[in-house]
């Protein structure tokens, strides 16, 4: 795998077959290219170096860890951390890939090639997976195998170089470097098993940590591998995150002063200051003053500012010339002494105000510890009436508030770190997934694939599959899907899917909507004109209008509905309703107002394609039995959910039905987003090719996975005797197959297309087990409380209260064996009415009789 930046101030993505070839294919790609060459033949290649940076960069050495990165608006100086897959060779996983770049080549690029393809042997020729000319039109791009043995990348690099007899860019020798993409005629040569594919766990273990440390030179005649020692080079991209640079071996004080404690208050204080420089900026200012502090020693300067973590992540993220700041520091304080020197006044080199308070600031400190138990006291005293005076003022309390509400982040108990890592994983090997997951949080990616998966699916309506329950029955795509988000989340961005995904279905509707406005316009024209009157008779369309509305009448629905029924390999199949609604409030309130609008019971039986009917005496109402076909996509918030589904609905069956998919309010809203019109012709496509599937689903492998899923943790409810959880378990593994199976589709398209059949693997499965564990984990997190509460109460319902009635009590006083006189005194009646009792007791098989005047009770108690 290999990964693909499509924009500079955005993190990397595992990219696949289907994104590559989007990319490559894309209208933007060609235009982009086009205007690139342009500009070069103008001369303008300032222009150029701009217009290139629109491509999308592929990183063919390998992916990029999760880390989190400092981000900084420009305008603002606002600062924040973003969690992502960010392009920096200290985070790098090597795949075992080399690139080597070709520049500024003299002639025909593709005569070029076809000679130095010449000079190289069958082994080496072998080993290229990637050649194709550069978007300027004057280089050559190769991506080959590197050779573990051959050394690390610039080794590779040159060494393949030499023999194919042209000269390489050296700036391939780091693990991080990309390579624009250019149009898809301009590739000469591409292995598809291996481009995509290729790993060498040899390679990476061998040189991914050398990388990681900063360690691109050539590795060859190096005496110690990790280039950790004295006698390394020091240099800014030598060591990566403060590791293998220390203060160990230079002075580490200054005048009884621990030299670090210094850079670390130093360091505070300057990033908490008001209107505060950027990193750049205070690595150069702490550099002056270090230059200063170490008597103008270039070397110890140099190896202080590189200990610090935070210049060691500007090195990793854009190649921080560390250096370079050093000598400029040095440059400033000598042309200060020779200013100086010109006005006839000598100069004392001082460290700047913020160093000098900071030094001061210490010393306070040191002799305050050194000084008496009574000082210390008053010290402590001093200390804590100044945070008192703080904590009480206004700002400080709202911090403090604002920091507490953070902190009880109801989300926080979900996973959304896990998922978002599975996610994003997998989002490599499935079409599509890229696209839906490009500018989205990490936290919000469950949603989107849950929403966007109900879409997907929907357009496969004319599909169908047999589930492991009831084999026998036709099982259809059905999705009850709820998105739930704080105001101001960003639930928009499921409005903007389902007019991307869903315009198969909003373009054939259209159709039908004219035809029924068409049919109202001419019955009011009846109304009006004479002429009109004397026409043909008006005959209403029956038409399947699929996409529903919140304000729909529900006649309109079942007739639409009804009609909605296609030929499909032989038999009539009903295609399914789909609603969207921003506003989940809206869907609850156009949904009630009497028996006849109320479709609240359409939505419960829609899950399973249950049978509902209707029978009204109005002569507008259709007649009939049938069963619902219906999904829908709801966005809202939290209190619009508690409006929908509460304690008293509980019972009724939709809350096992829904997915309700949390969409947390994390993450800075970023200007000046790139669009990716590749991402947008993605969609559509697949969102055509689906709606044309059709026939049954081989889904035999997911059968058995979501089987054994359910199995095993319905035995674990089993044995808590836990009805709570067994209940919210009895639905999931439809969800785990109906969000899975697009993707899966979309992953075997070529194979369905030519076979009919889906090759699922393991791949395969861990998607559907994924979509099953986040509905299992929303279903507990929205619903549990609500089930445990429906099963203690129902409990408690019918339960029956035991009442002990006299009657019983003196059946108890009696003697295990009595007489009739001693029934007579028990129970206090008459000897003929005691003779009646006991009849009727023989008779009920609650006493036997033993001799004459002598019975025995066969219960203790009456039951």
């Amino acid at each position: 795998m290999f990964s693909c930046q499509l924009n500079y101030k955005k993190p990397t993505e595992v990219i696949g077959k289907e994104r590559f070839w989007a990319l490559v294919r894309a209208p933007r790609t060609a235009r982009i290219v086009k205007e690139c060459r342009e500009l070069l033949a103008k001369g303008d290649t300032a222009a150029y170096n701009n217009k290139k940076k629109g491509l999308p960069l592929m990183v063919f050495t390998g992916t990029f860890e999760e880390w989190e990165k400092e981000l900084e608006d420009k305008k603002t100086k606002k600062r924040w951390t973003e969690k992502g897959m960010w392009r920096a060779q200290s985070h790098v996983c090597l795949n075992g890939l080399a690139v080597a770049d070709y520049d500024h080549l003299d002639g025909d690029v593709r005569k070029l090639w076809d000679q130095a393809v010449g000079r190289l042997s069958q082994a080496d020729y072998q080993r290229i997976v990637l050649a194709y000319v550069s978007p300027s039109g004057q280089g050559l791009k190769v991506v080959f195998t590197a050779d573990p043995e051959e050394g690390n990348l610039i080794d590779n690099i040159t060494g393949f170089s030499s023999r194919i007899g042209l000269e390489p860019d050296e700036s391939g020798k780091d693990a991080s470097r990309g390579a624009f993409i250019t149009t898809e005629q301009d590739i000469l040569l591409i292995d598809e098993s291996r481009l995509f594919t290729y790993e060498s766990r040899d390679y990476k273990e061998r040189y991914e940590k050398l990388y990681r440390e900063g360690n691109s030179q050539a590795t060859k005649g190096m005496q110690d591998s990790t280039m950790c020692g004295e006698n390394a080079p020091l240099s800014s991209g030598r060591v990566a995150g403060g590791e293998g640079i220390t203060l160990d071996d230079i002075d580490t004080t200054w005048n009884g002063q621990p030299i670090q404690s210094l850079i670390d208050a130093w360091t505070k204080q300057h990033f908490a200051g008001e209107g505060r420089q950027s990193r750049h900026e205070a690595c150069v200012l702490l550099a002056r003053d270090l230059y200063i502090l170490y008597d103008r020693d270039k070397h110890k300067t140099l190896k202080a500012v590189l200990a610090q973590p935070w210049v060691q992540a500007i090195i990793s993220e854009r190649n921080e010339d560390v250096e370079r700041n050093v000598n400029d520091a040095a440059t400033y304080v000598a042309a200060a002494e020779s200013e100086n020197a010109k006005k006839g006044k000598p100069w004392l080199p001082k460290p700047s105000k913020e160093m000098q308070n900071v030094i001061e600031q210490l010393q306070t400190e040191q002799l305050q510890t050194e000084n008496s138990p009574l000082s210390t006291l008053n010290s402590s005293l001093s200390t804590l009436n100044s945070s008192l005076s703080t904590l009480n003022s206004p700002l400080t309390l709202n911090s403090k508030l604002s920091t507490l509400n953070s902190k009880s982040d109801i989300y926080a108990q979900l996973p959304f770190d896990e998922w978002s890592k599975d996610l994003k994983e997998l989002s490599g090997h499935y079409p599509c997934m890229q696209a839906l997951f490009a500018n989205v949080h990490p936290h919000k990616l469950p949603a989107v694939w849950f929403s966007s998966a109900a879409m997907f699916g929907t357009l496969m309506t004319r599909t169908w599959y047999r589930f492991w329950y009831e084999p026998e029955t036709q099982r259809r795509l059905n999705y009850s899907i709820f998105i739930i988000g704080d105001p101001g989340a960003g639930k928009n961005i499921i409005e903007k899917f389902y007019f991307k995904i869903c315009d198969p279905m909003l373009q054939a509707d259209q159709l039908g909507i004219d035809a029924v406005n068409r049919y109202k316009e001419g019955r009011t024209e009846r109304s009006t004109s004479t002429k009109a009157q004397k026409g043909e008779a008006l005959k209403k369309p029956i038409v399947g209008i699929r996409v529903h509305p919140a304000r729909t009448s529900t006649g309109e629905f079942i007739r639409h509905m009804m009609a909605a029924v296609e030929q499909v390999q032989g038999q009539n199949l009903n295609l399914h309703m789909f609603s969207f609604d921003a506003e989940l409030d809206n869907v609850t309130k156009q949904n009630k107002g009497g028996d006849y609008k109320d479709r609240e019971i359409l939505e419960i039986k829609a899950f399973h394609n249950e049978t509902d009917g209707q029978f009204y005496a109005n002569s507008e109402s259709v007649t009939a039995m049938f069963r619902v076909y219906w999904n829908f996509v709801y966005t809202g918030t939290p209190y619009a959910l508690s409006r929908k589904v509460n304690q008293r609905n509980f019972g009724t069956g939709l809350c096992t039905r829904l997915a309700v998919i949390p969409l947390p309010d994390e993450g800075m809203a970023q200007r000046h987003q790139e669009v990716q019109p590749v991402d947008d012709e993605m969609l559509k496509s697949w969102a055509y090719k689906l709606d044309k599937v059709e026939g049954e689903l081989p889904i035999e492998p997911l059968n058995d996975e979501t089987y054994d899923w359910q199995s095993a943790r319905l035995e674990i409810a089993q044995f808590n005797q836990d009805k709570a959880d067994r209940t919210l378990l009895k639905r999931i593994p439809y969800y785990g197959i109906g969000i899975s199976l697009p993707f899966i589709l979309m992953r075997h398209w070529d194979e369905w297309q030519e076979k009919k059949t889906l090759g699922i693997d393991d791949m395969d499965k861990r998607l559907c087990r994924l979509a099953m564990e986040i509905q299992y984990r929303c279903q507990h997190f929205f619903f549990g409380e609500m089930a445990q509460n429906y099963f203690e109460d129902q409990g408690k319902e019918f339960t029956q209260r035991r009442r002990t009635s006299r009657y019983e009590e003196c059946f108890r006083k009696l003697p295990d064996e009595f007489k009739t006189q001693q029934f007579m005194e028990c129970f206090g009646i008459t000897q003929s009415a005691a003779s009646r009792a006991i009849t009727r007791l023989q008779k009920d098989d609650l006493v036997e009789k033993v001799k004459y005047g002598l019975y025995r009770k066969v219960v203790q108690e009456f039951p």
